[in-house]
Formats: C-alpha cells, sequence, structure tokens
C-alpha cells in the first residue's frame, strides 16, 4: 500500500513538474460569408449578407476574441501582460479575413493596461501582424510556385488511387453538377459546394429543397477527404507543408540551446500563424494525425515543447482543437511515438518535413522545364537554318567539289540524331 502511495505521489509530482517552454499555434480564421456562391445558389445576392462575400463576420471576431483571452490564460508564463515583440511573433496569410481574425485575437489577449493604454476610450492596442503575398508564401499560404510540387500532384490525381477513390462519388458529382449550375469534377468542388451550404445553414438561411438528399450526409466525408489530397504523397507534403515545419523545429532547436547551454540570447517564446481550414488539414494529414473532418472556423493546432524538470528531457505535444467554441484541445497521438514525443525521436519521424530544401528542390525541377524549353527552341533555330541552307545552295550544291556533299551528308545524319534524342526525351517524361 506505501508503495502504491508513492508511486502515485510521484507520478502527480512528475505532472506537476512538466513546463511549456515555448508554443506555435496555428488557427483558422473566424466565420465568413461564402466566398464563391454557385451558379443557382437562391442566396448568391451579396446585398443579403451582412458583409462582402468572404469576409470575416462579427461572429467570427467575437471568436476569435474570446480564443486570444483563452490563449492569455494559457500562455500567460510565456508571455507579458505588456506587449513584448521578443517574446512573440504573429503571420497571417495575405488574406483579410486572417489579417483580421488575427488582430481580433490579439486584442483578446493583449488588452492595454498601465502605460500600453494611449486612448482611455479604447480598450484596444495595435500589435504587428506579418504576412506577404500569397504568390510569395511557400510558408503558410503554402501557394508560392513550385514545379516539382505541380508535377507531383497532377501525378497523384491521375493515380489509380486517386481515381478509384473519386469515382466512387460520380452519382453525388452528377447531382450536384445537376442541381449548382457548375461543373463538379473533384473533392476540392464537393468541398465549396458544402463550405456554401454549411454556411448558409448557420446564418439561418433556407437550403433549397434539393439539398436534402445529400447535405450534409452525403457530402460530408468526399468533403472532409479534400484535406488530403494537397499533401497525400511524401513528396507532396514535403514541399506543401515542410517549410513551415522546419521553421517550427528550428525554432524549437534554438530555445532547447539557449536553454541547455545557459546562453543569454533572446529567443522568442509564442508564434502564431493566422491561415485557412486547408492549412489546417495540410498540416495534420503530413502529421499523419489528419481525422477526416473538416477542420471547423477558429480550429486550432497547439505544438508545445515541455520540458521535464525531473528528467531535464525536452519533449513535444500536440493538439488540436476542432470547434468554434472555447474547449480544452485533445491531445494527439504522434505516430510511432505517443502522446507526448522526445524532440530527438520527433525530428527522426517528420525528417521528410523538416530536411527539405524548399528552393533548390523546386528550382530543380524548373530548371529541367527550362533546359526542356532551351531545347526545342534551340531544335527549332536550327531546323530553320538548315531548311534555309537547304533553299538557296540547291541548284548548286552539286557542282561544287565533294567535300559540300559530305557536309550535307553530316548535318542530316545529326539532325535526325538530335530529333531522335529529343523523342526519346519526351517519351520518358510523359512515361
Amino acid at each position: 500500500m506505501i508503495k502504491l502511495m508513492l508511486l502515485a505521489l510521484f507520478a502527480t509530482t512528475s505532472l506537476c513538474d512538466e513546463t511549456i517552454e515555448f508554443a506555435v499555434v496555428i488557427y483558422r480564421h473566424g466565420d465568413r460569408t461564402p466566398v464563391n456562391p454557385y451558379p443557382t445558389d437562391p442566396w448568391k445576392n451579396e446585398s443579403l449578407w451582412p458583409v462582402n462575400f468572404g469576409q470575416l463576420t462579427n461572429i467570427g471576431k467575437k471568436r476569435h476574441y474570446q480564443l486570444g483571452q483563452w490563449f492569455r490564460k494559457r500562455y500567460s508564463h510565456l508571455i507579458s501582460k505588456q506587449y513584448n515583440p521578443q517574446e512573440i511573433y504573429v503571420r497571417s496569410t495575405d488574406v483579410d479575413r486572417t489579417l483580421m481574425s488575427a488582430q481580433a485575437n490579439l486584442a483578446g489577449m493583449y488588452p492595454p493596461n498601465g502605460t500600453s493604454v494611449w486612448n482611455p476610450d479604447l480598450m484596444w492596442q495595435p500589435i504587428p501582424v506579418h504576412t506577404v503575398p500569397e504568390h510569395d508564401d511557400n510558408i503558410l499560404a503554402m501557394k508560392k510556385s513550385c514545379p516539382a510540387y505541380d508535377k507531383e500532384h497532377l501525378k497523384y490525381t491521375h493515380s489509380v488511387e486517386y481515381l478509384n477513390k473519386l469515382h466512387k462519388y460520380d452519382e453525388l458529382m452528377h447531382y450536384l453538377s445537376s442541381n449548382t449550375g457548375t461543373k463538379i469534377k473533384s473533392f476540392a468542388d464537393i468541398l465549396d459546394i458544402y463550405s456554401t451550404l454549411y454556411i448558409e445553414e448557420l446564418n439561418n438561411f433556407t437550403l433549397p429543397q434539393w439539398t436534402r438528399s445529400v447535405y450534409p450526409e452525403k457530402m460530408r466525408e468526399p468533403a472532409g477527404y479534400s484535406f488530403k489530397t494537397e499533401t497525400a504523397t511524401p513528396l507532396l507534403a514535403r514541399l506543401k507543408v515542410g517549410p513551415l515545419m522546419k521553421i517550427i523545429v528550428t525554432s524549437i532547436q534554438e530555445v532547447i540551446s539557449n536553454k541547455t547551454t545557459g546562453k543569454s540570447k533572446k529567443h522568442k517564446k509564442l508564434l502564431i500563424y493566422s491561415a485557412h481550414d486547408l492549412t489546417i488539414g495540410n498540416i495534420l494529414n503530413s502529421l499523419d494525425m489528419y481525422d477526416g473532418k473538416c477542420p471547423a472556423f477558429t480550429s486550432t493546432i497547439l505544438i508545445e515543447l515541455i520540458h521535464d524538470d525531473y528528467t531535464q528531457d525536452y519533449y513535444i505535444r500536440i493538439l488540436y482543437r476542432n470547434s468554434t467554441e472555447i474547449i480544452e484541445p485533445s491531445i494527439l497521438n504522434i505516430p510511432c511515438c505517443g502522446a507526448k514525443c522526445p524532440f530527438e525521436r520527433f525530428k527522426t519521424i517528420y525528417d521528410n518535413l523538416i530536411s527539405v530544401k524548399w528552393d533548390y528542390e523546386c528550382r530543380q525541377s524548373q530548371f529541367v522545364a527550362i533546359l526542356v524549353m532551351s531545347f526545342i527552341v534551340g531544335m527549332g533555330l536550327f531546323a530553320t537554318i538548315y531548311m534555309t541552307h537547304k533553299v538557296l545552295f540547291m541548284h548548286w550544291s552539286k557542282e561544287i567539289d565533294p567535300e559540300v556533299e559530305q557536309y550535307d551528308r553530316f548535318v542530316n545524319t545529326h539532325f535526325v540524331t538530335l530529333k531522335v534524342s529529343m523523342d526519346c526525351s519526351f517519351n520518358r517524361d510523359q512515361v
């Protein structure tokens, strides 16, 4: 009995001796209006909605404000009451609703107090939110051009695995196409309609009669599956989510290094990323943690660095809250590691993501494409010069010495050789 009591006491003490040393927050924006209503949508008139299409609603602002208050309580030991740029970094995609969500969230985290009160009639203070244009963003929006990714994604969407899965929903896609006035041909298309219907229902708009036989039950699974398609292979996951995970792991490594070596170097204690449902889905699927359910408004991933004060070890814990309500997030099991994963093992498990050399790997594919294009153009110029030579000198070529005929044979032979080489290159690419 005494041994059991001591064991229980030891276990309790161990739990109490764990400290969150660093955290990364990745959340979806708050409630919004539909982005792109379908052609036959009875509610497609923008004047029927409180804000323009694709914009954050007041409910969305309120929910993120409350979420910011929850972050303040959870991470009060990491961040000061007064905003300190050395402690926190906030980044958003370059989209109105994510930028506004970040601002509303920060208003909940940092209510002005003391010297930070600059207007007694306004209990709010500006906090910087960083962003870059979406077409330049390979970190959060994940939309920067990468030919290697595009090639792999095209390969996947033409694979037997993908097509067999999609064919299961042929009847549903045909039904949706007939009733929405737009061609539905992919999981992403199904998600677009599903999201629009969900938002309309959320805002108390009566859905058309035709939706009753398919929404939400028959559309829920394929809509959820759409979040797997952008990171469905190891290479897709590496090129899509790798850059963000590399930043996160590098930041964690810096925190651990500063702690273990006793360096006084300042490091961020909290990184916050304001993004989209697709961002949440891509990350979870790349980590092999996605459960197939569409990420809700304000859904949140928490990646926490845990320090065990008893063993002096560092662990990674990942939590997920897929709800619009402020509820305690669920701890996710890290594959092959569990609910709490030693940092070094975590790095090994996800080496495919964090070892990415994104610019180099994307540029290599682009270089090959440029090389092939240059070869084609070069061959075209060569053919033009050769044909000009044939036309201009045909009438006298046979009267000159045999060396000219020998040159003519040489050109013909090598032109054919180059053409065959080019055809083989194309055939290899097509295979």
